[in-house]
């Protein structure tokens, strides 16, 4: 389906219906996600650098031993570079955010977008279909 055909298409909708149905922007989305979880990232690993917290009573036998930190530490498996205890884990954290929130969110909205432009073109066939019903009976 082209670019145009779905703006022709969304043109003859309601605005709210239209607003509903309109392709997500794959970047924008990706950017988003991927700022809001390398602040996160970023942000949590600060915190238990700047205010170094006490470890909750139900965790001081946790197999993390007290350690303040805690599941932090189940991060560096994953994220190669980050350590939740120090200021260069806590920007390696930033960059890994950002990375891997790009594209879960990139894949998400090119998700969505392919999803909601099948059920679309089923509607459509659907229509279409059940307008041309008696096509051959006016033969």
């Amino acid at each position: 389906m082209t670019g145009s055909t779905v703006t022709e298409e969304l043109a003859e909708l309601p605005p709210r219906l239209r607003d509903s149905f309109a392709p997500l922007r794959k970047r924008a989305m990706g950017l988003a996600v991927g700022l809001t979880s390398s602040l996160l990232f970023f942000g949590i690993t600060a915190y238990h650098l700047v205010f170094q917290p006490e470890v909750p009573a139900h965790l001081e036998n946790h197999p993390f031993e007290g350690d303040p930190v805690g599941h932090l530490w189940l991060l560096v498996q994953y994220f190669p570079g980050y350590d939740p205890v120090s200021w260069e884990g806590a920007f390696a954290g930033f960059a890994w955010g950002l990375g891997a929130g790009f594209v879960l969110g990139f894949g998400g909205a090119a998700l969505r977008n392919a999803v909601v432009a099948s059920w679309l073109f089923v509607v459509r066939m659907r229509g279409n279909l059940d307008a041309n019903k008696g096509f051959l009976d006016q033969i």
